[in-house]
């Protein structure tokens, strides 16, 4: 038995969530003010992405509210408070807290070489409360913008993450051509969410969407093999769907336990993907049909806009093929984005698509990378879409998000522009093995990956209506909705919830 994942289901970025709860602000503002009076300068202020303030608003407009018995405004209030610090504390650093931070991560390297760092193009800011402020992942982001730093980290640590492990399965052995699905991997795994009693409201209902995996072309005999406390549980997507979720219910003046413990587990396996296409035989597509229709719109980080069209356009040239169209597409992002953690919650907030920043910055990581290829691929009439779970390699185990674009004929074909970016890490690698690693992740997939959801654009189910429930469409953690909680509950989630699998 092998542990693969093992800890809590944290995206990185959004650490936010639990490390501010309370945020002080200077806030100009008249405390005995109308409760919507405020909450409409904190949208003045959220709108200028004078995010301290903003906070600082929306949380008197908070007060306020309840003293006026306004539950509606009250969750209104609270939300945007809890984005309005979210979208803040993405960028922490001003100018001089970010060379004080930089100095300290590249002691060895002049402060002209650092300054020129930070004013690349691809160094993420914003301006606000008058002030320049960097990303809370810069340090982060500068070490891949430049992979010779990372190059020579890995040569002292002697091994460069995720390409030392997948190398030797690139490099094996394979069945004949028609086969597309390698021998599975069995993972047994479980979701769970243990709440402290004290973090809860007296009474009310708790919400919880639990993330489950799902039956796809590489993960099969999915099965959910238990959920506790079953009583509450109202409804699950089933296994089938194109998203997994367990939907339950808590009354939460029926916790007694010093804590609430909702677990959920489940087996599945996975099976490596290997697709040997010919360009010849790829069918034309049945432009009429609900899939093609659903998989080459528009959707909220997939946006198909005129500067997009001509992006692609501009990169398959006059190739018709739409398989090797998505080649073309797959390459450039390869060779010309480099991977950085991007600021989904500020992203979120303002109202941008994961897609245009990319377009606009140059760079993005896994998550704003898949939305760009199925941007770039959907403006030229090729469904594809962002697909969302974890990747599970030994000491690199954590959410992960990938793209699928479809062929008649095929089915859908895996892409992995991150993992591919990954190699130019290596300090020991050859350009012949550089170049197999990166074309590996071109409609062929590893097998360690829990899929939870084959598109980002899907809602969860039961729908949550207005309840806001970042981070956007994932669910690599659970979700959490409560009308009562002073607070927004899904700072419960990040700080309470864990994702556990284990190889059979």
């Amino acid at each position: 038995m092998k542990r693969i994942i093992q800890g809590r289901a944290i995206f990185l970025i959004l650490t936010v969530f639990i490390l501010i709860v309370v945020f002080v602000s200077g806030t100009p503002a008249d405390s005995a003010a109308s409760g919507d009076d405020l909450f409409a300068q904190g949208e003045t202020e959220f709108n200028s992405s004078n995010f301290h303030t903003a906070m600082g608003l929306f949380s008197l407009a908070k007060e306020n509210y309840a003293q006026e018995g306004d539950h509606d405004g009250f969750i209104r209030a609270r939300d945007m408070a809890f984005l309005s610090t979210a979208a803040g504390m993405a960028f922490p650093y001003n100018q001089s807290e970010i060379e004080a931070e930089m100095a300290m991560a590249f002691p060895d390297v002049t402060e002209e070489q650092r300054n020129l760092w930070l004013s690349a193009p691809m160094t993420a800011t914003i301006e606000s409360e008058g002030e320049i402020w960097y990303f809370s992942d810069t340090i982060h982001n500068v070490k891949n913008h430049y992979p010779a730093l990372l190059r020579e980290e890995n040569a002292r640590n002697n091994h460069t993450p995720l390409y030392d492990e997948l190398m030797p399965l690139i490099t094996a052995s394979w069945g004949d051509d028609t086969q597309r699905y390698g021998d599975p991997v069995t993972f047994t795994g479980s979701t769970s969410l243990d709440i402290p009693r004290s973090e809860l409201p007296e009474n009310g209902t708790l919400k919880v969407w639990m993330p489950v995996p799902v039956e796809s072309g590489s993960q099969t005999n999915v099965s959910i093999l238990s959920i506790m406390p079953e009583q509450y549980l109202k409804s699950s997507t089933g296994t089938d769907a194109d998203i997994g979720l367990v939907y339950l219910e808590i009354p939460v003046d029926e916790i007694e336990d010093p804590s609430l413990s909702i677990k959920v587990r489940y087996r599945f396996d996975q099976h490596e993907q290997r697709f040997e296409i010919d360009p010849k035989n790829v069918q034309p597509y049945n432009t009429s049909s609900h899939e093609f229709q659903r998989y080459t719109g528009s959707s909220k980080n997939i946006a198909i806009t005129p500067d997009i069209i001509e992006k692609a356009r501009s990169i398959v040239g006059d190739e018709t093929n739409p398989y090797l169209q998505a080649e073309m597409i797959y390459w450039d992002i390869v060779n010309t984005h480099p991977y950085s953690h991007a600021p989904h919650v500020w992203l979120d907030a303002i109202g941008m698509p994961e897609s245009q920043y990319v377009h606009d910055t140059g760079i993005g990581d896994c998550a704003s990378q898949s939305y760009y290829f199925a941007a770039l691929c959907r403006s030229i009439g090729i469904p594809a879409r962002a697909t969302g779970g974890y990747q599970m390699i030994d000491g690199s185990a954590g959410t992960h998000i990938w793209a699928e674009f479809y062929l008649e004929g095929y089915g859908w074909i895996p892409v992995d522009v991150t993992a591919a970016e990954g190699g130019d890490t290596s300090y020991n690698a050859t350009e012949d093995d550089l170049l197999r690693y990166k074309a590996y992740f071109f409609g062929n997939l590893d097998p360690y990956r829990f899929i939870i959801q084959k598109s980002l654009d899907l809602p969860v189910v039961p729908d949550a209506g207005d309840a806001v429930i970042p981070p956007f469409g994932w669910v690599q953690v659970p979700k959490l909705v409560c009308d009562t909680c002073t607070e927004n509950p899904m700072a419960l989630s990040y700080s309470y919830s864990n994702i556990s699998v284990t190889r059979e």
